[in-house]
C-alpha cells in the first residue's frame, strides 16, 4: 500500500513532536498511583458543594475566605514523585486565591501544601493542628506559571527524605529541606477562595517512585 508523500511528511512531523516535546509528568519508573478522576472513588470522601469528582476532574469550590482540602485516604507514601494539573476556572482575586497539592498529610489538620496562584506565584505552606505556621517557602514568582483562568499548569513535587524539589510545567523551581513526618503520609488536593467562592479544577494526579540518579561515572547511551 502506497502512502501519499504529504501524509508521510505529516506523520513524520507528528512523531518528531511526540518525542521532542517536554514531559511535565512524574519521572519515576514505577507508578504508585494514577488517578484520572473517571469515577468518584470513596477514598476521597463525600461529594459535597465544596468538592466533586466528575468528567475526569476533581473540582474544589472553597467557601469565601476559606480553604478546602481533599485527601486520598487509601494510599500512604514515603519518598514519592507527585504531579497534578491545576486549573483555575473562576477566580475573584488572583493574589488571594490558590490551588495545588497536599502532601506529608497526617490528617486534615496536619499537612504541607504546594500552592499555585494565577498571578504567577507559588509557595509551600504548612499546617499544624489546623493552624498555618511559618511557610517553608513563601510566595515565589515563577515565569514558568501560565497566568490567568482556564490556563492549566502542571505541578510536580519530588520528595526524597527531607528534600523537596518543585517543578512547574517541567521547569525546575525551588529545592529545599523541610521537616518530614516520622511515618508514611497521605496526599491530596487543596484550594482556597478570596472574597467570593473560587473554583479550581484538578486533572491527572499521579505518583511514582523517585527515580534514582545514575551511578557516578555511568555513561548515557
Amino acid at each position: 500500500m502506497h502512502r501519499p508523500a504529504v501524509a508521510i511528511a505529516v506523520l513524520a512531523a507528528a512523531l518528531v513532536l511526540t518525542h521532542t516535546q517536554p514531559s511535565f509528568a512524574c519521572q519515576g519508573d514505577k507508578v504508585l498511583l494514577a488517578e484520572d478522576f473517571a469515577a468518584a472513588d470513596a477514598s476521597w470522601g463525600a461529594q459535597t458543594n465544596n468538592f466533586a469528582i466528575k468528567d475526569g476532574a476533581a473540582v474544589i469550590k472553597a467557601d469565601s475566605q476559606r480553604g478546602y482540602k481533599a485527601l486520598d485516604n487509601a494510599f500512604l507514601f514515603d519518598d514519592a514523585d507527585i504531579c497534578v494539573t491545576v486549573t483555575a476556572l473562576d477566580i475573584g482575586k488572583p493574589e488571594a486565591s490558590a490551588g495545588g497539592l497536599a502532601f506529608w498529610a497526617q490528617d486534615y489538620r496536619n499537612a504541607y501544601f504546594l500552592l499555585l496562584a494565577t498571578n504567577g506565584y507559588y509557595k509551600i505552606g504548612r499546617m499544624i493542628d489546623g493552624a498555618w505556621v511559618n511557610a517553608p517557602l513563601d510566595w515565589t514568582q515563577s515565569d514558568a506559571i501560565v497566568q490567568g483562568v482556564n490556563k492549566p499548569n502542571t505541578l510536580r513535587l519530588a520528595i526524597k527524605g527531607q528534600s523537596l524539589s518543585v517543578f512547574i510545567n517541567g521547569k525546575p523551581g525551588a529545592v529545599l529541606r523541610a521537616q518530614s513526618p516520622e511515618t508514611s503520609s497521605l496526599i491530596g488536593l487543596y484550594a482556597e477562595s478570596a472574597d467570593k467562592v473560587d473554583t479550581w479544577k484538578f486533572n491527572d494526579l499521579k505518583v511514582t517512585n523517585v527515580k534514582s540518579p545514575p551511578p557516578p561515572g555511568a555513561e548515557a547511551h
